[in-house]
């Protein structure tokens, strides 16, 4: 992006504004920047870094995890963005967002402000549903569609899992197939500050607002995919306890262009769980896109 930008040092802000007139506050997160940009009237929270082609990322439900070791990966050959989608994290609400149609809208809104003319669109889980919902809605400017166990497309014969309702136990057991397979487990199961709880809490009440009627799915997202040319990569993990593989066949089915690609021994978050098999899948995709 043209302009004057100065990247932190260790976590002291910086703030910039650039020559298109977006105001910027930056931070040091391993290697990825920590900003704000304005869309509308709402100061977007964003994780960048990287250089190349453009990858934006959304996030799940539980929120925005921020830079994590397989997003540095990725930025080696691609500028990725990770914003904090509206009401999660550092983002506020706009008024009138309600729906995964929504932030679906205010997030294509968000990539205009970003000047992104071409991209590659991410989504894991929620973040898959509304990566989806916006391709729908416009796919002109869009290079590739990534889903990872997306939710948004109800399945026929099993049923997603209920997470709102139940202990934060119960939501790491559906999430993960196995993990004394995961070396960094403890991040997951180790006790909040309050202020992550609060983060926490409110990440979820946002997403059960956004998800709850109809749950989890839009009826009639695969009638909208039908028209999506834009190649595409449906990542899932075989024992997926939250949202079956069936829904990956049936995003396959509903999308004319997409490959469905499923790792085996792997639950609902494979870029955590098996990071070098998911890695090798998308790196697969995305080089077949230059």
């Amino acid at each position: 992006m043209a302009g004057k930008h100065t990247h932190a040092q260790g976590h002291r802000f910086v703030h910039i504004e650039d020559e298109q007139g977006w105001n910027w506050q930056m931070t040091t997160t391993q290697r990825g920047n920590k900003s704000t940009i304005t869309v509308g009237t709402t100061q977007v929270e964003m994780f960048a870094g990287g250089s190349g082609p453009a990858l934006v990322f959304l996030h799940g439900a539980g929120g925005n995890a921020g830079w994590q070791p397989w997003h540095e990966e990725l930025s080696k050959h691609y500028t990725v963005y990770l914003p904090s989608q509206p009401g999660f994290n550092g983002t506020e609400r706009p008024a009138w967002v309600y729906t995964i149609t929504d932030v679906a809208h205010f997030n294509r809104a968000m990539v205009q402000q970003l000047g992104l003319e071409q991209y590659i669109l991410m989504g894991s889980s929620m973040g898959g549903w509304v990566a989806a919902e916006m391709a729908a809605m416009c796919h002109h400017n869009l290079q590739g569609l990534i889903l990872v166990d997306a939710a948004g497309i109800k399945p026929d014969k099993g049923e997603i899992a209920e997470i709102f309702m139940v202990s934060a136990q119960t939501r790491l057991k559906q999430r993960f197939y196995d993990p004394s397979q995961m070396p960094n487990y403890e991040r997951y199961t180790r006790a909040l500050s309050p202020e992550e709880q609060v983060v926490e809490h409110a990440n979820r009440e946002m997403a059960s607002r956004l998800c709850w009627r109809p749950y989890l799915h839009n009826p009639s997202l695969p009638y909208y995919l039908r028209q999506m040319p834009t190649p595409t990569l449906i990542v899932w993990g075989k024992q997926d306890a939250i949202v079956p593989v069936e829904c990956g066949e049936l995003f396959q089915q509903a999308l004319p262009n997409a490959t469905l690609k499923v790792i085996e021994h792997c639950g609902h978050s494979p870029a955590i769980e098996k990071p070098q098999e998911f890695l090798h899948v998308v790196t697969e995709f995305l080089s077949g896109l230059r």
